[in-house]
């Protein structure tokens, strides 16, 4: 029996872990020698790692709730999030003013006087210029918005309306309304260097991600106006996109453009590059401005004449609710997709929403 468990012990407390060990490590012939050396050794891979989660709100939208009312003088025709997601601009047409507020808090940290109606805005890629369409007087303004002053100005056509600021901050376009072209501006020589004639009234813009391309809705008509940026600042190709499109947004890949259709009260979704309508989503009455959830899986639109704003599912590519709400004019979604801002004719305000998932 002695002899029985000195032999159990042998293999149990010698033999076992050495064939155990040579088992996982890949012990060879060769001994143990080689079998640390590197040519021999497993490969090592880690733990697995989980995905780092986005620095936006996911998951599908259940509602809007309301979380506050900023307050403003008279008109606010439209509210914009600046770059670095922690602002809002809003340009309050009859109030000559402009104002920028906290996002997160809705103080109100700037406000700057204009010699005119501010109408859209847009901005240097880091912020710290505005550049505001003055309905009346044929300009835009550079605003500094560290400052909240007048930092230069350049001339336009007649009424200016929207603007938009090329992605790497070189070109600034304008669409004017009563002229029926569209200003380019170098906006670091901060000089008019070309007007773009168009065939009937333009409106939105916006360019493409790699901001070689840009996109101006024809109010006056049913088409976009694709501009070479890069080959001299002409018109392509015009794009169908439905009747009187006021507002276009690109998609975060920018392979798809949505324009809102004001007299129809639709959304159509353009592939941007075959340039062809993939769908015609139904809204509400006077569609008008745009802004996509950072996921891009959701748009939400002004529907002017309903008093509602719209949220558009763009995967099912249908309206799914709408919230009530006095004159919405302009929106924008922050930058995480948690609040929406909403610019209100009347009472003259900007209400905020919580998106609720």
């Amino acid at each position: 029996m002695a002899v029985a468990r000195l032999i159990w012990k042998i293999i149990t407390y010698v033999l076992l872990p050495v064939l155990l060990a040579c088992g996982s490590a890949g012990c060879s012939a060769a001994g143990t020698d080689d079998a640390k050396s590197p040519a021999s050794a497993p490969e090592q891979t880690g733990e697995l790692k989980e995905k780092p989660a986005p620095e936006y709100a996911t998951g599908r939208i259940n509602g809007l709730r309301p979380v506050a009312v900023i307050k403003v003088e008279a008109g606010p025709k439209s509210v914009e999030l600046m770059p670095g997601g922690d602002r809002i601009f809003v340009n309050d047409l009859y109030a000559h003013k402009s104002f920028v507020f906290d996002a997160r808090t809705f103080v109100r940290l700037l406000t700057v006087p204009l010699p005119d109606e501010p109408v859209e805005a847009d901005f240097s890629p880091d912020g710290r210029w505005a550049w505001v369409s003055l309905y009346n007087s044929a300009r835009v303004v550079v605003v500094d918005t560290e400052t909240g002053t007048l930092a230069g100005e350049v001339s336009t056509g007649s009424i200016p309306k929207e603007v938009a600021v090329s992605p790497d901050g070189t070109w600034v376009y304008v669409a004017n309304w009563n002229s029926n072209t569209v200003t380019v501006i170098d906006a670091g020589a901060r000089a008019r260097v070309k007007d773009i004639p168009v065939y009937a009234t333009p409106r939105g813009i916006c360019f493409s991600p790699q901001g070689d391309r840009a996109y101006v809705c024809i109010m006056g008509g049913d088409s976009l106006a694709e501009v070479d940026v890069n080959g001299g600042h002409v018109i392509t190709r015009r794009i169908p996109c439905g009747q009187n499109p006021r507002h276009v947004v690109s998609s975060p890949g920018g392979d798809l453009l949505y324009v809102s259709n004001n007299l129809p009260g639709t959304v159509t979704v353009v592939d941007r590059v075959a340039g062809t309508v993939l769908a015609t989503i139904k809204v509400g009455r006077a569609a008008r401005t745009l802004d996509i959830t950072p996921d891009g899986k959701y748009l939400f639109v002004c529907n002017y004449e309903d008093g509602t704003v719209g949220c558009v599912d763009l995967e099912a590519r249908r309206q799914v609710f709408t919230y009530p709400t006095s004159k919405p004019i302009g929106l924008c979604v922050d930058s995480r997709g948690e609040y929406l801002f909403v610019s209100n004719y009347a009472p003259p305000q900007i209400t905020v929403l919580e998106i609720a998932r």
